[in-house]
């Protein structure tokens, strides 16, 4: 692992902590790790396990490789994934900011 992966990730997390509203003690109580590790992984080289980083993507509405920092872009069918994997925890507002990037491109 690199120290760049250390660092995208923790980037990632924080930034989608904030998108979401999540406060630390949420995000880990979502992904059933204790604070202490969560800690952990946002300061020092040490990643989480593969079952903890899918269940962070998953509360992050994101995927593993993004917050690892393997993939910057998803293709159809990995954003198809994501959007059915997310569709219960978004809200209606961000239902609605998503068709309207849609049919923005549509109308272009």
């Amino acid at each position: 692992m690199s120290e760049k992966t250390v660092k995208d990730f923790s980037r990632r997390v924080r930034e989608l902590m904030e998108k979401n509203r999540y406060s630390q003690k949420q995000l880990c109580d979502l992904c059933g790790v204790t604070e202490a590790a969560f800690s952990k992984y946002m300061t020092t080289d040490r990643l989480p396990q593969s079952e903890t980083l899918a269940n962070m993507a998953n509360a992050l509405h994101t995927t593993s490789d993004y917050l690892l920092g393997i993939e910057g872009n998803y293709d159809f069918d990995k954003l198809k994934v994501v959007l059915a994997s997310s569709k219960d925890d978004l809200s209606r507002n961000q239902k609605n900011e998503l068709l309207r990037i849609l049919m923005d491109e549509y109308k272009n």
